[in-house]
């Protein structure tokens, strides 16, 4: 016995019902393409050869922040500096200058944090030896004149050298203050 056509139509509906619902249900459970641009942190400023100069309210240099790249992310308000350089100057006091491999300003810019390789050196005078201070990690806080590290620290002025856990430096009480397993040898002139 051979079935009549109309009586596949019904059978042919329901097929081509269930191929298109399998279809839409592999279709669904596919991964959206992904929307980088809300997961990207690209910069949106690039600053090659950086050299920017505070001055006092007498037009004179009080400091200066250069870096080989400045990388400033809109995203997270974060500012990545390459082989930054703070100098410190002040026409009473002997020169500081603060070298890191990399470093980073904070969101308001009150703030320079240094890392790797950090060097800091106060430039000689008639009375003192360059002093020179080693350190991985170096807070600087520019307007405060203070600078201060949690991490290892060591600190060589002529013959005289300090090793210390962290530190902090205070430009404008003149203070020197080391914590934490310090250890040393003076050497006195």
């Amino acid at each position: 016995m051979t079935a009549a056509p109309a009586s596949w139509l019904p059978l042919g509906l329901v097929a081509v019902m269930a191929a298109m619902a399998y279809w839409l249900n592999h279709l669904a459970s596919q991964p959206l393409p992904a929307n980088d641009a809300a997961f990207r942190h690209d910069p949106e400023l690039i600053v090659d050869n950086l050299v920017a100069t505070a001055f006092d309210s007498e037009g004179n240099p009080r400091y200066v922040l250069s870096a080989a790249r400045l990388l400033y992310y809109a995203d997270d308000e974060t500012t990545e500096l390459t082989a930054p350089r703070f100098q410190h100057r002040s026409p009473t006091a002997p020169a500081i200058t603060a070298e890191a491999a990399r470093g980073f300003i904070s969101t308001h810019g009150d703030h320079v944090h240094l890392l790797d390789r950090v060097r800091l050196t106060r430039a000689a005078t008639r009375d003192a030896a360059e002093l020179t201070l080693s350190t991985d990690y170096l807070q600087i806080t520019p307007e405060a004149e203070v600078m201060r590290t949690d991490k290892p620290v060591e600190l060589r002025q002529g013959a005289s050298f300090l090793r210390a856990d962290n530190l902090l430096l205070d430009g404008k009480a003149r203070s020197l203050e080391l914590k934490g397993n310090v250890k040393g040898i003076y050497e006195p002139r």
